[in-house]
C-alpha cells in the first residue's frame, strides 16, 4: 500500500504546476515491495560496486522523475547521501516520505541558477523512454552536475519487445546499448559502464507484446498499465523467486529488459 501522504509544504513548488499525465493507481501497485521495483533496485547496487560512490560519502544527489520515491527512500536508508527529489506529477510527490533531501516539484529543463552544478550524482530510473528530445534533456541533467559528476541511468531495452504496453505507457522507444550510449554522448555525458538486466524476464515480456496484439483494441491505456504491472499474487512469487536466482549470479547478461548505464559529464559541459 501506498505511504501516507506528507504535508503538502514539504513539496517545493520550483515550476509551475503542469496537467496531471499518469494513472495514480500505478503509485499504488509501484511500492518498494513489488518484484520488478526490487529488482531495478538490486541492478541499480549491482552498477553501483563498480563505481567509486561509496556509500559513506555525503553525496549531493538528484533522483529526476523519482516519483513517490522507492529508490531515493532506500539510498537514504543505506548511505550517508542527501538524495533530492523531483518530479512532475505533483501527486506522487505527495506521497513522498520526508527525508534528508528536498522534495522538488521542478522542471530540470528550466535550469534554475540555484541549482547549476549543486549534484554529484544524478538518479535517472526509466524516465528517458518518455522524452522526445533526448539529448537536450541530457544536457540540461548535466547542467546541474558539479564538473566530473555522474549519472545513473536505467531505461527499457530490446527494441524487438516495444509493444502497445510502451505505447500505453508513453514511451518513445525501448533501447539499444548503441542507442543510449549515442544519447549519452550527444547529452554531454561519456559512458563509464552499460549492462543489461532482466533476462529472465524476456519470455514473459514476448507473452505480453503477444496477447496485447490480440486483445488490447478496445482497451484503455490505464486498463493495459493495470493489467500488465499488476501480477496476481502467485505470479509475484514466481517473479520475485526469479529475481533471487538471477540476481544472485554477479555476472554481465548478454540480454535483459532492460538496461543500466554509468556515465560521466564530460569536462568541457
Amino acid at each position: 500500500m501506498a505511504s501516507a501522504h506528507p504535508p503538502h509544504d514539504q513539496v517545493e513548488h520550483i515550476s509551475s504546476i503542469q496537467e496531471e499525465r499518469f494513472l495514480e493507481q500505478w503509485y499504488d501497485d509501484a511500492d518498494e515491495s513489488h518484484f520488478w521495483m526490487k529488482w531495478r533496485t538490486k541492478a541499480l547496487l549491482s552498477l553501483m560496486r563498480r563505481t567509486p560512490f561509496s556509500p559513506r560519502n555525503r553525496l549531493a544527489t538528484l533522483d529526476v522523475g523519482g516519483g513517490t520515491g522507492v529508490i531515493r527512500d532506500y539510498l537514504e536508508k543505506t548511505t550517508s547521501w542527501t538524495v533530492d527529489l523531483t518530479d512532475l506529477d505533483i501527486r506522487a510527490l505527495r506521497r513522498v516520505k520526508p527525508g534528508r533531501g528536498r522534495i522538488l516539484f521542478y522542471d530540470i529543463l528550466e535550469k534554475r541558477e540555484e541549482f547549476k552544478a549543486s549534484y554529484d550524482l544524478i538518479l535517472l530510473c526509466d524516465v528517458l523512454e518518455h522524452i522526445d528530445s533526448r539529448p537536450s534533456f541530457l544536457q540540461a541533467l548535466a547542467w546541474h552536475l558539479k564538473p566530473g559528476g555522474s549519472l545513473l541511468i536505467n531505461v527499457p531495452a530490446l527494441p524487438c519487445l516495444y509493444s502497445r504496453y510502451d505505447e500505453a505507457a508513453g514511451h518513445v522507444l525501448r533501447f539499444s546499448p548503441t542507442q543510449l550510449e549515442n544519447d549519452l554522448r550527444q547529452g554531454g555525458f561519456a559512458v563509464q559502464r552499460i549492462a543489461y538486466w532482466g533476462l529472465t524476464l524476456i519470455p514473459l515480456l514476448i507473452l505480453r507484446k503477444t496477447v496485447l496484439s490480440l486483445t488490447s483494441q478496445n482497451r484503455s491505456p490505464d486498463e493495459i498499465i493495470r493489467s500488465g504491472f499488476r501480477p496476481s499474487p502467485w505470479a509475484h512469487a514466481i517473479l520475485r523467486g526469479l529475481m533471487r536466482v538471477e540476481t544472485s549470479f554477479r555476472v554481465l547478461q548478454p540480454f535483459g529488459i532492460s538496461l543500466i548505464a554509468w556515465a560521466r559529464k564530460k569536462e568541457s559541459i
